[in-house]
């Protein structure tokens, strides 16, 4: 069975209960706005040097994308992946990406900008 926006919603709302409170009131029912909170969380994150909670998310959009029905893999990959593949590029977050984002995200990410590398 595939995972979608309702999935997408319950299993952020179990595993990062901050995260689904970050979403906005105009950010609700739309998903590419609530994964890009997420991703804004996980930027934070990195941000802060806290490796472990961007490790944690990496694994969380990992999991998804295996059960991820077309709308929610679109979202998962525009509005996480390729927003933070294109976003700042700085040597924290280069660092943190290197060595904590598991290996299938990792080549996506670098498949979207050779910088991830």
């Amino acid at each position: 069975m595939s995972l979608g926006r309702d999935g997408f919603i319950r299993e952020l709302q179990r595993e990062f209960p901050n995260a689904f409170a970050a979403i906005s009131k105009y950010e609700s029912g739309n998903l590419h706005c609530e994964v890009g909170t997420l991703r804004r969380l996980t930027e934070e994150a990195i941000d802060a040097g806290n490796a472990w909670l961007a490790e944690q998310h990496f694994r969380f959009i990992e999991r998804l994308l295996r059960d991820a029905d077309p709308d929610l893999e679109n979202a998962l990959e525009i509005s996480y992946l390729e927003d933070l593949a294109l976003g700042e590029h700085t040597p924290q977050r280069h660092q943190i990406v290197k060595e904590r984002m598991p290996a299938t995200l990792r080549r996506r990410l670098i498949d979207m900008h050779d910088w991830w590398k």
